[in-house]
């Protein structure tokens, strides 16, 4: 099933091996010493701070180890949530070093048995002071043989000591964690016991480890990188063949009908993944031919923000105060010399159909930029002339103002012109680019040569005059091509260099193709995604406009039924073209459904997200039942099937008539907790919250509140966990 992709969520995570947390760990293993013969002080400095430490499990006991200090921030934890709590420990302890960028290779304890020390008659005297004491000697390069000796057989220790060891020396210390254990067994033979083994026998293993990868016998150079790549090659192991199956199964339809509708929205009740769907749903569809899918969700996400910094993915989340405007352009105000003036506004969408449209470089062509600005540039004036017959002669554009020196800076004085060119030197020296375009002005409506700026700005001062050079490739020169059409209807001002806003890459193109420039530029046919979040929460009418039946496949830009519409600031036609899409996600359980009307429902293919268990760390089955059967009557069918989407989900009788289950039962997502603490957070500030809304609102009736409230003492004992 698709949502078992959840279970991968931290596989391969951290492809760049750069280790960013080794400094900061040491810092903090060197900032714990100043609490070694003060640990009530550390263990009230945490306890200050339990809340955003997410820390009450460590309060069972009056005295604290440096080791379980560690492990606070070294649990079965979200990226985010672990280093926030390193962004806690770091003021509270005023280091230098930076909070880790990543967690590659660190093995990370159960949160369930998150502490080296037992509590109560499992805790032995002395067991925390040795603990203590070979954090010491660690720390120090001292021999700590017999002190580890001591440690291992005390209660709730065993292999997690060695993950403590390499989390403040991973140079030195290997972490026998299952992971690593499992790992070095069965890919390079090496064995240990199921037991700890006295410091005799660790040390031995690591010797022998160490000097494998020494001998190039093994092909990881440190502890750090074998314990990425185990951490790797286990999750590949428990991702069975048939969850990739379903998983690519569900993925290829949805990026299918994504393909052919162009136009999506993913619905489903609260919780169900809608959004998490988006990232491997738009990255499988800009896919280049030949590209393989990411491996892991780590770079899926990757690639889909890289994808949104190319502006080729585009996120937003409508709202009731989002409007036309916002969406495709309108009038803001722009105050200059204490004069309000307006000018027209691009909107989200209008300006990702523009870079849509905008024709990319042919790779054997010319350097032109994805992103290239339109420039319109005089050669001395209109008409021949030698400054424009040496330009085109030698490869270059040459402007004057000489009398102002090579630099232009803020204290110029500009009166030695009665044209002053400030603006004019600013856009040639420091707006204008390489890879930009330029067209040259040979009257106020003709051009006659087409280039691309190949180099940064020059001072030639051994031309007599017009020494400000910039080198250009000329595609085509000697044309007489009047562009008042391509400009929107207006003449070229007498300005010397300024841009051409109306000139629009994909008018560059049909100039160049007219003049067989050969292959320079090549149509854009790279998908392009809107991705609009709670779509039902926006007033579509009033945000699309006339646009929503340009929505559809058949009446983009270039199609048989082609449609367009005519803007009311601009004034100008407007069409969709053919290789944008849209992917949105709706909340069911929002009754502002009502909202989405037949026209908007025409237009968008709707795939619907359900509930289902995962199999993954953290998942409580047993909860997730519990709630899912507020909603449903048939789950022991719905979970044989493997939550088949065929099977007809019958409503319990605590699910009001006027509601579809699926429309309403929470899911999954809500249900992944992982340790006592989290669960009842979850339970208390989410789950319940919600079901209670249901009950006012009357989507849960009957003893659903007596139900509900059952909950607010789960799991009740610990054998309730999953």
């Amino acid at each position: 099933m698709f949502f078992a992709i959840f279970a991968r969520e931290n596989r391969q995570k951290h492809k760049a091996m750069k280790f960013t947390w080794i400094p900061f760990y040491k810092e903090f293993a060197s900032k714990l010493m100043q609490f070694r013969n003060d640990r009530k002080e550390l263990r009230k400095l945490i306890h200050d701070h339990k809340d955003e430490l997410y820390a009450d499990y460590v309060f069972a006991s009056k005295d604290i180890d440096p080791f379980t200090v560690f492990g606070i921030f070294n649990r079965g934890l979200d990226d985010d949530k672990r280093n926030a709590i390193a962004e806690v420990f770091k003021q509270l302890l005023k280091m230098k070093k930076a909070v880790p960028k990543d967690f590659a290779g660190i093995p990370v304890l159960n949160n369930l048995k998150a502490c080296f020390f037992g509590f109560g008659k499992d805790q032995k005297e002395g067991d925390i002071e040795r603990l203590w004491q070979l954090f010491e000697k660690a720390l120090n390069g001292e021999d700590f043989g017999e002190v580890f000796d001591a440690v291992r057989g005390q209660y709730g220790v065993k292999f997690n000591i060695t993950m403590g060891l390499y989390w403040i020396r991973p140079d030195e210390w290997l972490a026998l964690d299952s992971c690593n254990r499992s790992y070095l067994k069965e890919i390079y033979g090496i064995k240990t016991s199921s037991n700890l083994p006295d410091y005799k026998g660790y040390t031995e293993y690591v010797d022998e480890v160490r000097q494998k990868m020494k001998s190039k016998k093994m092909k990881e150079k440190s502890f750090c990188e074998l314990s990425v790549n185990a951490w790797r090659w286990m999750s590949d192991k428990d991702q069975t063949s048939d969850t990739k199956a379903e998983d690519d199964s569900f993925y290829s339809e949805y990026t299918r009908i994504l393909r052919k509708r162009q136009c999506v929205v993913l619905q489903g009740a609260p919780g169900t993944g809608k959004t998490y769907c988006v990232p491997e749903l738009v990255t499988r569809l800009c896919l280049e031919d030949g590209e393989e899918l990411p491996a892991s969700r780590g770079e899926i996400i990757s690639k889909y923000n890289e994808l949104k910094r190319e502006g080729r993915v585009v996120f937003a989340t409508f709202h009731q105060s989002m409007d036309y405007e916002d969406w495709m352009e309108g009038l803001r105000p722009v105050v200059n010399d204490n004069q309000v003036t307006y000018e027209i506004a691009t909107g989200v969408f209008k300006a990702l159909c523009e870079r849509a449209e905008r024709p990319l470089p042919a790779k054997e062509g010319a350097a032109i930029r994805e992103d290239a600005t339109v420039w319109k540039v005089s050669l001395y004036g209109t008409g021949e002339n030698p400054i424009r017959t040496d330009c085109l002669k030698n490869g270059y554009i040459r402007i004057g103002w000489d009398k102002y020196g090579k630099d232009i800076a803020e204290d110029t004085d500009w009166s030695l012109y009665k044209e002053k060119g400030k603006g004019v030197l600013n856009a040639f020296i420091n707006n204008m680019r390489t890879g930009d375009v330029v067209l040259t002005c040979f009257s106020s409506r003709t051009i006659d040569a087409i280039g691309v700026v190949t180099g940064d700005y020059e001072w030639h001062d051994e031309l007599s005059t017009y020494k400000r050079v910039r080198k250009v490739k000329w595609l085509v020169k000697g044309i007489d091509e009047d562009i008042v059409k391509l400009n929107d209807g207006k003449t070229m001002m007498g300005t010397t260099v300024y841009k051409l806003n109306d000139i629009t890459m994909d008018k560059v193109k049909t100039l160049l193709d007219a003049h067989k420039a050969g292959k320079v530029l090549n149509d854009n046919t790279r998908p392009y995604v809107m991705v609009i979040d709670e779509l039902n929460r926006g007033n579509i009418s009033k945000i699309f406009g006339e646009l929503i039946t340009l929505l559809e496949a058949d009446k983009r830009k270039g199609r048989e039924a082609e449609e367009s519409a005519w803007l009311p600031y601009s004034k100008k036609p407007f069409s969709i073209p053919p290789n944008v899409f849209v992917v949105a996600t709706m909340n069911t359980a929002d009754r502002s459904l009502g909202t989405l009307d037949y026209a908007v429902r025409r237009r968008f293919a709707f795939l619907s997200v359900k509930p289902r268990e995962l199999d993954c760390e953290g998942f409580q089955a047993d909860l997730f039942r519990k709630v899912s059967e507020l909603f449903i009557s048939n789950y022991d069918e719905y979970a044989t099937s493997g939550f088949d989407d065929t099977i007809e989900l019958r409503r319990a009788e605590t699910l009001s008539e006027e509601y579809r289950p699926e429309e309403v039962w929470p899911g999954h997502s809500y249900f992944i907790m992982h340790d006592e603490q989290d669960i009842r957070d979850r339970l208390r500030y989410e789950v319940i919250p919600l079901l209670e809304e249901y009950i006012r609102d009357g989507v849960l009736t009957g003893d659903a509140e007596q139900k509900v409230n059952e909950l607010r003492n789960w799991p009740g004992d610990e054998s309730s966990l999953s």
